[in-house]
């Protein structure tokens, strides 16, 4: 009887075993496949020392074994935290540098975003005093707003970049187009190389077009007395020499016609009011002129001066409306000069 039950007790205490080794795998097993992942090869590392001392235990389940084997496991996984701590710090450290360079980059850059800077910098600083993992979630939650409210102001700006752009090239556009207008003329120093047909087309594209146009209309004094004293020939050459004085006086890309032989029209481009245009026409009419007559041997010295009247185009419905309106001011210009 005493021996039978030694025998049972024997297998007792080898199911044990069995079961104690059985339970150790696992935990070995547990260990290498949830251990949190840093660096990828030092995990893998990891995993593999763990695998080592799972084939040791399953070649010998000695009670000497097994406290080597769990010194060993609990060496191992110590180094390793160590490790994936020292690895995931590093990252946070990198991290916070990113979002540094990021904040510096924002203030540089940026126009008008004081407020969203100022946000960065307040996540920067949060995520140095950071120690769990919803301190992390939470402020990813707040980079993401942040840069989303960035996004939109950068649309902003490459939106009014490009409108300032779009309105500079047609700004350039338009001189361009007033510069080839003006070229006949420049090509040629003769007084009416462009004249009243020039002129009406050049209006009746300016109301087709509703452009900010003003017509200054500049009548000659003493042009028909010059005729008749001194000759056609003579007003011609007055006709000249004014022409040139307003094709030098206004800004070069404004278009000079020469409406009747004592008159002169000049199409002016502006976006400024009435009285600014009337303001800058002042000025050149308001220079003292004095031309020199040549008469064969000897000279004569004559003042130049002229009357003058300025039109908003654009207020005109219809070409006809505003040819008939610097008839009527030539007209009475001319008659007051008589």
């Amino acid at each position: 009887m005493f021996i039978s039950l030694k025998r049972y007790l024997s297998g007792a205490e080898q199911e044990l075993a069995e079961s104690f080794q059985r339970m150790a795998l696992l935990l070995l097993e547990a260990i290498r496949l949830h251990a949190v992942v840093g660096e990828p090869d030092e995990h893998q590392r990891f995993q593999q020392d763990i695998g080592k001392l799972e084939s040791k235990l399953r070649e010998d389940f000695s009670p000497q074994q097994v406290l080597v084997v769990a010194g060993a496991v609990a060496k191992t996984l110590e180094t390793y935290n160590q490790r994936t701590t020292r690895f995931i710090r590093m990252q946070s450290a990198e991290l916070q540098a990113m979002l540094a360079m990021l904040t510096e980059t924002v203030a540089a850059i940026s126009a008008g975003s004081d407020r969203t800077v100022a946000r960065l910098q307040t996540i920067e600083k949060q995520l140095e005093r950071a120690s769990v993992i919803e301190d992390i979630r939470s402020l990813k939650a707040k980079l993401s707003e942040c840069l989303l409210t960035l996004r939109e102001e950068a649309r902003k700006q490459r939106e009014e970049t490009a409108r300032t752009i779009a309105e500079l090239r047609n700004e350039i556009k338009r001189v361009q187009q007033r510069q080839n207008a003006v070229t006949p003329a420049k090509q040629n120093s003769a007084c009416g190389s462009l004249g009243r047909a020039e002129a009406e087309a050049a209006l009746a594209r300016a109301i087709e077009q509703r452009t900010h146009t003003y017509a200054a209309i500049f009548v000659l004094e003493r042009f028909d007395l010059i005729s008749g004293r001194f000759g056609p020939g003579a007003a011609e050459q007055l006709s000249r020499f004014f022409w040139h004085h307003l094709t030098q006086g206004l800004l070069c890309s404004d278009a000079v016609y020469r409406w009747t032989n004592a008159s002169f029209l000049v199409l002016m481009e502006r976006s400024g009011a009435l009285e600014e245009v009337r303001a800058e026409v002042q000025r050149v009419a308001s220079v003292r002129l004095e031309w020199t007559l040549q008469l064969g041997t000897r000279t004569v010295l004559l003042p130049v001066s002229s009357r003058w009247a300025v039109l908003a185009v654009f207020q005109f419905p219809s070409l006809r409306l505003v040819l008939e309106e610097i008839e009527t001011i030539v007209a009475g210009t001319a008659a007051a000069l008589s």
